[in-house]
This record gives C-alpha cells, structure tokens and sequence, in this order.
C-alpha cells in the first residue's frame, strides 16, 4: 500500500467525522428553523385573529398591531436567518470542502491542516474549525502557492511560513470521489473533470477551481477600478462573481447585497447567472442591462431603440444610403469629445437657449413660457443651472397651488348663485375641489416631474446650431460629417430616440435636472465592457461616484458599432489611471485545445488566448447545397446528438436568419427561438443570433452560415471570432457558397476538417 493509499483512508476518515458533525448541527438548525416558524405563524394568527376581530377599541388595536407587526418582523429575520443555516449546512453535508493545506507558520512548532470549502463550519460542541471558507485570508494561499514559501494578509499583519502540503479533493454526496496532490495550481486531474461536462443551463461557481490570476481578481481591495481584458472563456465572469461573493464575505458588517448591481449584456444572461452566487451562499444582487437602466430613468415619456435593434441594422443596412453617416453618427455620439459638448451644453444653457413649456388650462396659458425665462435667467439666476430648476418646481408648484385655491373660490360662488346645484355649502366646495384637481392635478405633476423643460427639443436645438456645436468642442473635435449626422439623427428622432444618442439625451437631462448619482451602491461589475463606449463609461463614473467597478471584457469580442480596438481598457484613462488596476486573462479554459487553436488565427492584432490542454474534435466545415438545406442541417443535429451533446446552439447572425432558420427547421426538431425580449436562458437545441450569444456556452455550436455574403467585411470579424467560441466541445461551420474570408485567408487547413453535403 502506498502512502497516497494510506493517507486516503485517514482522509476518508475524516470526511465522515466531519459529515457526522454537519448533520448534528444541521439537526439542530432545523429544529431551531421549525421552532422561528411556528412562532412566525402564531404570532401572524394572534395579529389578525385577535388583535384585528376581538378590539371593539380601535385605536388600542392599531396600537398593538403596530407592536406585534415589530415583533413579527424580527421572527421572520430570525427564521430567514435559520432557514439560510439549514440551507448551508445542507450543502456542506454534500460536498464539505474540497482543498486542503498543511500551512506551517514561521516561528510555531505545529503545522494547520487547513480544509477549505464554500463555507466554514465549527464544531460546536468541540470547538473544532472543520473547514475554513475559501474566502478567510488564509485560504487565499491554496490559490495562490504550490508547496515551499507563502504567507498570507491577517488583520494583524502578513503572516508568513511555509506550505508543506497542498491536496484537492472531489467529493460528491458525501463520499470521496477523487483526492489529488498538488502544486501552485489547481491540478489539471480536477480542471479536466469539470471542463469535461456538459454545459448546464446556469453557470457555475468556479471556487473549486480558481486560477491564480483569477484569485487576484477575486481578492483585489486595494484598488477603485479594477479592469479585466481575458480571452473568450477565460473565466472573466466567474471569477467576477466569485468576487461579488468575496466583497460580501470581506464586508459583511458594513455591505449587503443590495448594494452591489451587475450589469449585465442582456436579460438571458442576467438569468444565465443567477444561480452562482446563491451557490455560494450569498442572496442574488441587483441585476439589470444599460437599456433597462436607460428606460427606468426615461419612463413612458421616451421611445428608445433597443440595443439590438441598432445592432441588427449595423449588421444588414449598410447597403442603405444613410448607412454611413449613422456609422459615422454612432462612433462620435460614443466619444468623450460627445460627453464634453453636451456637459459644455449645459453650461451654454445657463446663460442662453433654454426652451420651456408653458403651463396651459385647456386654451388658456397660466404660466407663459416668457415667464419661466425670467425666473430661469433673472429670479434664480445667482444659482447653478441644477438649484434653479429647483427653485422653478418650487416656485411653480405654490403658484398652481394658489391659482387653484382662487379657481375653487370663484367655481364655488357661481356654483352658489345657480338655483340648480343644490346642496350644502359643504357639498358645493367638493365639488369645486374635485373640479380644480381635474384641471390643476395635471399641473401640479407637470411642475414636480420637471416636465416644463423640453429635453428632446434642446436635444434637438443642440443638432441644429452647428457653430454653436464648433464653439464649444473646436473645431478639431466635430466629425466632417456633422451635417449629414445631424440630419440623420433629427431624422430617427421622428418615431424615437435612437440608441445611441439615449444616454447623451439622459446626460443632458441629468446636467439640467441634477445628476441622480447612485451613493449608496459600493460595487459595480459591469460584464461585456468592451461593448460600453467612452461616453457610457464616463456616465456610469457619474452615476456611481461612490462605487468601486470591475469591469470585465475582451477587445477581439467587441462587436458594436462604437466599438474600437483598445476595447474597455480605454477605461483606464476615463477612470483614472492611479485608482485603476488592469489584469489580464490569457488562458482560455471553455473550449478544446483544437477550438482555441482554430479561433486564435482568425485574430488578426490582439494576443492569441491560451488553450488549456484539453483534446477534442478538430472544427468541421460543412459546405450546403441549397437544394437540400433541411435535411442536410438535420442530419448535422443528428451527428452532434449522437455524439451526446446536450445543449447545443444554431448561431444566426443576424434575428432575421433565425426565423429562416426557426421556419427550416421547426416542424421536425423542438427547437427554442431566442429573441432580444427572451428572458430565461434554456437548455437544449436553441437558434440564437450572434449578439445575443455572448457570454454563454454550449455543448456544440453549429453556424448556421458562414459564407462569405454573411460574414466578409472586416468589421465582422470579431462578430464571427466571438460566435465560434462559444462551443465548448465541437465546433461546426455550415455554410453555402464560399466561405468566409476570415477562414479562407487566415486559418491553416490543418486546423478543421472539411466535408459537403
């Protein structure tokens, strides 16, 4: 028997000791769990069943129920809490840690064994730390060094010795599946294991398998900004969440989790997501996209296009005669030199060109739009633009308070000089009332919102008055162009605004309003940001000016219209460059060796991703006759489920090739449809456009069509470099006609199979 043998036995020993003690402990928190909600529900019986019925006193039961409402209020936190105990003791007793360190401190005589798992667990009877959270300062060295030197940041100071021993173990409910040895890295033996399955329908916690550059990531505090660049499947988002997770962990006397948003590319993967920090045993943060945002802070009263919708005709218009200056429209309403013109517009509009709305009766104007600008320019004019619109509501909603009261005055009197109103005099000012709040409630709410100031008009005003627009930004700053833009854009601003000028619009509304900045938010992940322009990153500097940010993305995967290629690192420089860290992720751990090889010579001037050493399939490319398509793509889904793939993709580019793709293939296959408005995220055989796609994984992907009359400008390039690493373990690239350039001229013919059909 080899020591290896040896030492399995006494650590198989010990998961049951330890398995043993969660389930003690997990008897008693549900007990303790059952116990808080009996009291919940007597305590919510009482309220209603005696204190609400058996009162003939109401004062003296509102009283009481407000006592008892408190004290229910603090039973449910109590059984939350309990029930967050079962719920973490039920998970340890599945899978209780997974790493283990024998950490010899310099200066002490005994060596830690140290077992690291998704939580700690002490034993109460004993005293015993059984496992120690992989958050814990200490057990950041299992990420971080193999056996020899190491240390670790306590509260009190580095601590520093050497590690004699560094062990992961695979456990599946309750018994040892695997138990390895170990250097500075996870093993492969346990990357390997859980590269290899089947992508699911949520992603995965990563915490079993951290990378050292990713727990850098994870465990970064010293730094505001913290930016990520890593290659498609590096594990940006993981490592991400892992550390939303560790934030939580690190200050969970000062943070909750409402505290902390993701912004996330789109709904569907807000839903992919989901689940990784519950796993973690953390309550889900705020999840949202920059659209939703955009349509929150707009309300009902704005039209904005979507996101997708811009994509879809940046991806299908450029025929269009219009096509170049919207382009061109698109990069610039993106730039810095954007923000500064509209913040320099705002400004302008504190001395001159403000435009109001006035305050109308029916037919009669109460407040003219020529006194709004005397208060505007000459009442409130000492103050910042911000204080007198406030000033103005203030102003506004006292005089339409007061013109109301003289309005139901007078309604009043001829209500009493008229023989066929009878009533009380009481009865009669009523309904004098009710008649000024139809009239005067408008209003009212018009002064409140701020709706007296028209946003798009100014918007508009600011398009027009190209020397104003060269006044305040120089002329080096405008596009040659400008006239063609503005055209463009008042244009589109018939029936909406478009995308691209919705979060210039908000910043100008903002500028005038008094910016709504976010203070109480700590932490900001902001996922895919190579698709965020300079102006949007600048915004959300505004809007959380508290916040520290992660922001994660890839510059070969940036797609959009006002993308460049410097991507999100761009950022460092809008942020600040002293408060702003940049990590890069090389490594890519989602597909095989055979996809990341294929992928990488597509790029053509960023840094290729580094496989990790994980075979497969070669990639295969299938040419299409158009006589047959339905049966040829069948036969394909046939291959690819045969080969036992369980979620598999149809990547169209655009949504338009979806349907033809959902109509070809619908009446033989159950397959999903995904659209902008999908909102769950679905395992099995789904049709995705391109934009969609990224972020998520899947088993295999299949191209729907990768001719050359669907992807050859070089603008789709990263389109279609990002669509291709989606697929974890086999890659097909159907096409009809020629292929795409980006195969033809650039990949090696080694790297793919070929076949017809």
């Amino acid at each position: 028997m080899t020591q290896l043998d040896k030492d399995r036995i006494q650590e198989e020993k010990r998961l049951q000791t330890v398995i043993t003690a969660i389930e003690r402990e997990l008897q008693k928190a549900k007990d303790i769990a059952g116990g808080r909600k009996s009291d919940v529900l007597e305590t919510r019986k009482y309220i209603w069943d005696d204190l609400v019925y058996d009162s003939d006193d109401w004062f003296e039961a509102a009283v009481n129920i407000t006592q008892e409402s408190r004290e229910l209020a603090r039973q449910a936190q109590s059984y939350a809490q309990a029930e967050q105990t079962v719920r973490r003791l039920g998970k340890l007793q599945d899978n209780p840690y997974f790493g283990r360190l024998d950490f010899h401190e310099d200066g002490l005589q005994e060596i830690d064994r140290i077992y690291i798992g998704l939580s700690s667990f002490v034993d109460e009877t004993t005293g015993d730390i059984y496992i120690y959270d992989w958050r814990a300062p200490i057990a950041g060295m299992y990420y971080d060094y193999g056996p020899g030197p190491a240390q670790y940041q306590s509260p009190e100071g580095p601590i520093g010795g050497n590690i004699e021993l560094k062990r992961q173990f695979i456990i599946r409910g309750g018994r040892m599946i695997g138990m390895f040895d170990t250097g500075v890295s996870i093993g492969d033996e346990m990357l390997k294991e859980m590269l290899g399955k089947h992508a699911d329908d949520k992603m995965k916690s990563i915490v079993t398998t951290i990378q050292r550059e990713q727990n850098q990531i994870i465990r970064d505090t010293e730094h505001k900004y913290l930016l990520v660049q890593g290659a498609a499947g590096s594990g940006k988002t993981s490592a991400a969440l892992q550390r939303v997770a560790y934030l939580l962990y690190k200050y969970r006397n000062r943070w909750t989790e409402d505290q902390l948003m993701l912004f996330s590319p789109n709904a569907i993967f807000n839903d992919y997501v989901s689940n990784v920090l519950p796993e973690l045993g953390e309550n889900q943060m705020q999840q949202t996209t920059f659209q939703e945002y955009l349509e929150n802070r707009f309300g009902s009263s704005v039209t904005i296009e979507d996101p997708y919708d811009q994509t879809e005709y940046v991806l299908s218009a450029y025929k269009e005669p219009s096509y170049t200056a919207r382009i061109q429209g698109i990069r610039f309403k993106a730039s810095k030199a954007y923000f500064e013109l509209i913040e320099r517009y705002v400004e302008h509009l504190g001395r001159e060109g403000m435009q109001f709305v006035p305050f109308m009766a029916g037919e009669k104007t109460l407040i003219s739009v020529e006194q709004l600008q005397r208060l505007f320019y000459e009442t409130f004019a000492e103050q910042p633009v911000p204080s007198r619109i406030t000033k103005m509501r203030e102003w506004l909603v006292g005089e339409i308070q007061a013109k109301a009261k003289e309005r139901v005055q007078k309604w009043f009197r001829n209500l009493q000089k008229q023989p066929k109103y009878l009533g009380s005099d009481e009865e009669l000012k009523a309904m004098a009332k009710r008649k000024a709040r139809k009239v005067y409630g408008p209003l009212q709410n018009q002064a409140k919102k701020l709706a007296f100031i028209d946003i798009t008009a100014l918007y508009r005003a600011l398009l027009t008055d190209e020397q104003l627009v060269r006044q305040l930004i120089g002329e080096a700053s405008i596009p040659e162009a400008w006239k063609a833009i503005a055209s463009d854009t008042l244009e589109r601003m018939e029936s909406g605004v478009p995308y691209e000028d919705a979060a210039p619009l908000l910043l100008l509304k903002e500028g005038l309003h008094g910016f709504s900045a976010l203070r109480r938010m700590r932490h900001v992940v902001i996922d895919e940001a190579q698709d965020y322009s300079p102006f949007q990153l600048l915004f959300m500097k505004r809007l959380f000016p508290g916040s520290g940010m992660t922001l994660l993305g890839d510059v070969n995967q940036a797609i959009l219209a006002h993308s460049d290629d410097s991507g999100h690192l761009r950022a460092e420089d809008l942020l600040g460059q002293e408060e702003t860290a940049v990590i890069r992720l090389s490594k890519s751990y989602r597909s095989t060796e055979d996809i990341v090889h294929f992928t990488n010579e597509m790029l053509t001037d960023h840094a290729p991703a580094v496989p990790f050493e994980r075979k497969g399939k070669k990639p295969l490319l299938v040419s299409l006759s158009d006589e047959q398509k339905a049966d040829n793509y069948s036969e394909l889904l046939r291959i690819l489920q045969d080969e036992g793939y369980e979620s598999i993709a149809i990547i169209c580019k655009t949504a338009q090739e979806c349907e033809e793709a959902f109509a070809l293939l619908k009446p033989e296959w159950d397959v999903h449809l995904i659209t902008k408005t999908t909102r769950t995220f679905i395992k099995g055989l789904l049709i995705i456009p391109s934009y969609l796609a990224k972020g998520l994984e899947f088993d295999a992907v299949l191209i729907y069509d990768a001719g050359e009359r669907r992807y050859a400008r070089e603008e789709e390039r990263k389109l279609f470099y990002t669509v291709c690493t989606r697929a974890l373990h086999r890659l097909v690239i159907a096409h009809s006609g020629k292929i795409t350039p980006f195969i033809a001229q650039h990949v090696s013919k080694e790297r793919y199979e070929v076949t017809e059909k």
